[in-house]
């Protein structure tokens, strides 16, 4: 599964976020969220990316994995992603990150519901067995792609949450420049050729 490096940032930025980037209004009405319980059928996230970027969730894939502390094997599941066209969201993120017409909306397909929903299942099982272990989400397939060269400066991105029906829509990241969190182990060259050339563009050349 080819990794793009560059956008993948962003989930892990969306993901630290939680912790230390959003607002502090989302960090307190998030307090009580838990994604290995949470409804996943509720859950998008809303992202703005930069001009020279075309987003493409129908090939996104997000790996997630639970790995036994006991040495057991663990537990992989490939989750799809699709955007979401919902006319609620299309009002709530234009009261909230005008303009958002260049926001792309992200969702899980149905069908990978059940599974995921067997996933959280099987986890919190194994942790209140004592069972502890250690989970994460890697970013797979083609995130995104570049729709001409990609310039020098900062890689801003905004990035909006809902969490469940009853939360709503949140802010995460807003004007966050993603770009030194992705060279802390790689240059900017290689990060930058890793992302791939949208195909309309690319016939145009």
């Amino acid at each position: 599964m080819r990794m793009i490096m560059l956008i993948s940032g962003l989930f892990s930025a969306v993901a630290l976020a939680g912790c230390n980037g959003a607002p502090f209004s989302t960090q307190w009405k998030l307090r009580g969220f838990d994604l290995g319980t949470a409804d996943v059928a509720q859950i998008r996230v809303a992202v703005r990316a930069p001009d020279w970027a075309a987003l493409t969730p129908e090939k996104t894939i997000l790996l997630a994995k639970y790995a036994f502390e006991d040495g057991e094997a663990g537990r992989t599941l490939d989750i799809h992603l699709q955007r979401a066209e919902r006319a609620q969201d299309r009002d709530a993120l234009a009261r909230l990150a005008a303009p958002s017409s260049a926001l792309v909306v992200y969702e899980v397909v149905p069908r990978d519901l059940a599974a995921v929903r067997a996933f959280q299942a099987e986890t919190q099982s194994a942790k209140a067995a004592g069972r502890h272990g250690k989970s994460g989400v890697e970013i797979g397939g083609e995130l995104a792609c570049r729709k001409d060269e990609i310039p020098e400066g900062p890689v801003v991105l905004d990035a909006y949450l809902h969490a469940s029906d009853e939360i709503g829509w949140l802010p995460l990241l807003e004007g966050f420049d993603v770009k030194p969190q992705l060279t802390q182990t790689k240059s900017w060259e290689e990060i930058a050729r890793s992302v791939p050339r949208c195909e309309k563009h690319a016939k145009r050349a």
